[in-house]
């Protein structure tokens, strides 16, 4: 379909299925693929397979969602968060951290992270590296790499970028690893479609102004009872996501995605600062990042609210975090790219 045909708005709300079936394993090939409900149950496997035990440390952004905690709860590790600048690039010197027994590299909102800086302290200090591509499922690097892929261990969250229910991924990209790697899990028990799935049925007749405002609404509501809890459920992962996929193809998402970026960009560019100066031909976005003032958010928010967008601040910095965090850790704002 052309783009000029396609309300990219609504899409949000309502995304196209695939034109014909495809597999998640099959794009990641040769790469090993574990599945599991959320991506936080695949970083828990890959801290394992890294060895991380109690006591032991773990290298991550500070500028993190503290869902991602989790898995070092769990374990016991201690985690050590290293700076990032306002580009949300490392500021790093390998030779003069600490040594932890795996580290965390982030793609944040789909965007390639330099990894030679985490390369080399890993070289130094006998650390694994760990790429989290939540954000970037379709992602590649300059060199044409998909995202995940580029380190011994990559972790996805599917669930961000395709209409699943729930969905995480662990990648053992070093086959010397393999043998480290956690047997396939089973399915979840089969459930009826979600109130998400049944509304997005609605879409198309709600349209996406009329979406946004009701889901702004219900947000608030649940904001204001939301408590830090652990990932709800078992690890094991929803049929969809091992079964061939229907929902939008790995193509069409990248245009729609890039679309939206570009979309917002146009829309309120004049009021906010993007997080990335430009978008790589080989990005495909989670969601259109960037700081503003608090009047400037608000005219943007505005212009965003009138084609059926929204926005939300990102992340919920972790406790430790939040005290002392820079100002560019608190002033980031998102419009997503699916509901």
């Amino acid at each position: 379909m052309p783009a000029a045909e396609i309300d990219w708005a609504l899409s949000v709300y309502h995304p196209r299925p695939a034109d014909s079936p495809w597999r998640l394993d099959a794009l990641f090939s040769p790469s090993l693929m574990r599945h599991y409900s959320l991506g936080r149950w695949a970083l828990l496997e890959a801290l394992k397979i890294a060895g991380v035990g109690a006591g032991d440390a773990v290298l991550l952004p500070g500028f993190i969602c503290r869902e991602a905690l989790f898995p070092l709860d769990i374990l016991g590790a201690r985690p050590l968060f290293y700076e990032l600048g306002p580009g949300l690039d490392p500021r790093i010197e390998p030779d003069q951290l600490p040594p932890a027994k795996a580290v965390i590299a982030v793609n944040f909102f789909g965007f390639p992270q330099d990894l030679s800086l985490f390369e080399r302290y890993c070289r130094r200090h006998g650390a694994l590296l760990i790429e989290d591509n939540a954000h970037g499922l379709f992602s590649r690097d300059e060199s044409g790499r998909l995202l995940g892929t580029r380190a011994p261990l990559g972790v996805l969250s599917p669930r961000k970028t395709l209409p699943l229910p729930d969905g995480g991924a662990l990648l053992v990209n070093d086959a010397r690893l393999a043998e480290r790697s956690p047997r396939a899990l089973p399915p979840a028990a089969g459930r009826g479609p979600s109130r998400r799935s049944l509304l997005r049925r609605a879409a198309p007749w709600l349209g996406a102004r009329a979406m946004a405002y009701c889901l702004g609404a219900a947000r608030s509501w649940r904001a204001a009872a939301r408590e830090r809890t652990q990932p709800p459920g078992s690890p094991n992962p929803c049929p969809e996501l091992l079964a061939p996929l229907s929902m939008p193809s790995p193509d069409y998402e990248a245009r729609r995605r890039r679309a939206l970026y570009l979309r917002c960009e146009s829309l309120i560019g004049h009021w906010v600062k993007p997080v990335f100066p430009a978008l790589p031909a080989s990005v495909v976005p989670y969601l259109f990042a960037y700081r503003a003032d608090p009047e400037p958010a608000r005219r943007a928010e505005s212009l965003l609210m009138s084609e059926g967008l929204w926005s939300l601040p990102w992340p919920g910095l972790p406790e430790s975090v939040s005290s002392t965090a820079p100002g560019h850790y608190r002033n980031v704002r998102g419009v997503h790219f699916l509901w």
